[in-house]
């Protein structure tokens, strides 16, 4: 499994994505200088503009990307997308709810912000036996649930517990615990872990392991619980939640976590709500109207086309381009190769040469993404597979292919197998934007398929996804700084309910280079593998390939401070929401600039990291 720490808030991106809103700002004028600082307290919940050193000092090193700078307060609304199913990422995995998780439970250790070392959060020591087999980790004894109850071995056991247990729809998680034997609580503070087997990635699983609270929660049902999660160790706690509406997350004056040096700076908004819909053009203009603080945009041609409005070109509203290294995953169209239609390899690679990525590039999204050629992308020195070219737009390649498979045109055209069954396919989809979608459907009918577009509700298709109930579908999916293809890719992963492996690949040469990867502790040469893994499936083609941005493309009123790299080394936009604070100085001079309708200094066009 991808762990926790990687999730953190530098999320590979599932097709879910967010965007982030609005905060009202307070009245500005004369004031004295009692009630300047009752206003610059307002809203922090803790009555605090900063962390406040505990005795004997902060605790550990800092976060290199954080601003120390940086003040409590304020309030910002994040687009949810669609209203979830579910806020438990363990049962439902989602970038959006791996964010809401993040917030309110912890690990042992997350990667650092800047170096691929290990920093710790619940631990503050660990150790490693000479075999490599065997991971101590002593517990921070100040860590504390938020019913004051402390944060003890046992809760990482019972963590283990929950994620193996047959009757828990957690199979994403048992793909790395699997590999650990039952973890030993030493004493209340000392956790020892061994692994059954040697796989590089076992510190790190290990590692990522996340406390629950066994004192309250053994007992109860897992898979019912949906939304309520309490108690929480982490800097937030849900507040209230509105079915179809939204989510408030509320941060904890009495967090644990600010007596460690590496939170200074971060976890800023006194309150973060989501609201959810599915409709992205809304969400734009409820960003225009100042109903919305921050908006990442994803489609090129509104970036292109729609975001050069007087709030932008007066200044109010930045347009920023952010480059940095966050890692690149893959989207594509998930063929569910347990459908006999799809078993056929050639039948796949047919459906991805109907697909004309470039034309689509070009004409809907002004060339500014990159064809994808690798499941890998960050393998590749810029991104770009030197072993392999994009898979071209062929029709007539691919009516070969198909006619090769078995399936051929009908007195009408349209393509029948050997006993005169339709070719038919549906591609399941929960967004609002269906033009790509469309345009594909021409081509595909023109082949001779009858296709269609099955529109549902997010909710709905996340259950029909998990129930692998589906022809193809369309998924973002993101990258961890580590790369481990196990769940995504290995035959044991294929055919279970909730699995990550949604085009049920079942390959015996893949499962064979997952397996030799196991062992190898030599980076380079686990991206050697990796390589050949990419390379065999460029072959299977269990997705139609399609195309991945480089950059992150922000809407934001200009009322926010925010580091000197606005979204880390590694981060996406859901970095907004640790590192950046609601600066009061800037709203107030935004407020009179609105209505005064004078401009102010306009934001950088393009952040890069490290300039």
């Amino acid at each position: 499994m991808t762990t926790i720490l990687e999730r953190r808030f530098s999320f590979a991106k599932a097709a879910l994505c967010g965007a982030l809103a609005s905060f009202l700002l307070a009245s500005c004028g004369g004031k004295d200088e009692r009630k300047e600082k009752a206003d610059a307290a307002e809203g922090a919940v803790s009555g605090e503009l900063r962390a406040v050193a505990p005795e004997g000092g902060f605790l550990g090193e800092p976060d290199p990307q954080a601003d120390t700078n940086a003040v409590f307060g304020g309030k910002i609304t994040l687009w949810g997308g669609g209203n979830p199913k579910s806020l438990n990422m363990w049962s439902d995995l989602t970038s959006f709810n791996a964010t809401i998780c993040g917030l309110m439970y912890e690990p042992l250790l997350e990667l650092h912000s800047t170096t691929d070392d290990w920093t710790g959060i619940l631990a503050e020591s660990w150790s490693v036996s000479d075999d490599g087999m065997e991971f101590t980790f002593r517990i921070r004894p100040q860590a504390r649930w938020s019913d004051g109850e402390p944060v003890v071995a046992e809760d990482f056991v019972f963590f283990w517990e929950t994620m193996m247990d047959p009757k828990n729809l957690t199979p994403v998680f048992k793909v790395g615990l699997k590999r650990l034997e039952r973890p030993v609580a030493v004493d209340s503070l000392t956790l020892k872990v061994r692994a059954k087997e040697r796989h590089w990635a076992n510190f790190a699983e290990a590692a990522g392991m996340v406390a629950f609270p066994s004192h309250a929660w053994r007992g109860s049902d897992f898979n019912a619980r949906r939304f309520a999660f309490s108690p929480t160790s982490g800097p937030y706690a849900v507040g209230e939640f509105k079915e179809n509406r939204s989510l408030r997350m509320d941060r904890r004056a009495d967090w644990w976590g600010r007596a460690l040096n590496w939170n200074r700076g971060k976890y800023n908004f006194d309150r973060i709500v989501y609201k959810f819909s599915e409709d992205r053009v809304k969400a734009l203009e409820a960003l225009k109207k100042g109903d919305w603080d921050l908006y990442p945009l994803y489609t090129a041609s509104i970036w292109a086309r729609q975001t050069d409005f007087d709030a932008v070109k007066k200044g109010w509203v930045a347009k920023t381009r952010v480059f940095n290294e966050s890692p690149v995953g893959f989207q594509g169209l998930a063929i569910n190769s347990r459908r006999a239609k799809f078993a056929d390899a050639r039948v796949r690679r047919a459906l991805g040469m109907l697909m004309n990525r470039a034309e689509m590039n070009a004409k809907l999204m002004f060339d500014q993404y990159f064809l994808l050629d690798s499941y890998f992308p960050g393998l590749w020195p810029n991104r770009d597979n030197p072993d392999a070219e994009p898979l071209p737009y062929a029709p007539d390649s691919a009516r070969r292919l198909l006619a090769e498979a078995g399936w051929t045109p009908d007195a009408r055209g349209a393509l029948r197998d050997a006993e005169g069954n339709p070719f038919q396919i549906s591609i399941l989809h929960s967004g609002e934007d269906t033009r790509h979608l469309e345009i594909y459907l021409q081509d595909l009918k023109a082949a001779g398929i009858d296709a269609s577009i099955e529109r549902m509700s997010y909710a709905s298709t996340r259950k029909r996804m998990d129930e692998l109930d589906f022809d193809l579908h369309w998924i973002n999916w993101g990258a961890g700084r580590q790369n481990d293809p196990e769940g995504l890719w290995h035959s044991s992963t294929a055919n279970e309910q909730g699995t990550n492996n949604l085009a049920g690949v079942a390959d015996p040469e893949i499962d064979s280079l997952i397996e030799a990867q196991k062992g190898e502790f030599d980076a380079a040469k686990r991206r050697a593998i990796l390589k050949k893994i990419d390379a065999r499936l460029l072959e299977l083609c269990p997705y139609v390939l399609l195309w991945q941005n480089g950059s992150h493309r922000l809407l934001y009123w200009n009322r926010f401070g925010m580091p000197k790299n606005p979204l880390a080394r590694f981060g996406d936009p859901d970095a907004v929401i640790v590192y950046w604070w609601f600066d009061r100085d800037r709203a107030r001079a935004l407020d009179s600039a609105r209505k005064s309708g004078e401009p102010l200094p306009a934001a950088p066009a393009d952040a890069v990291f490290g300039e």
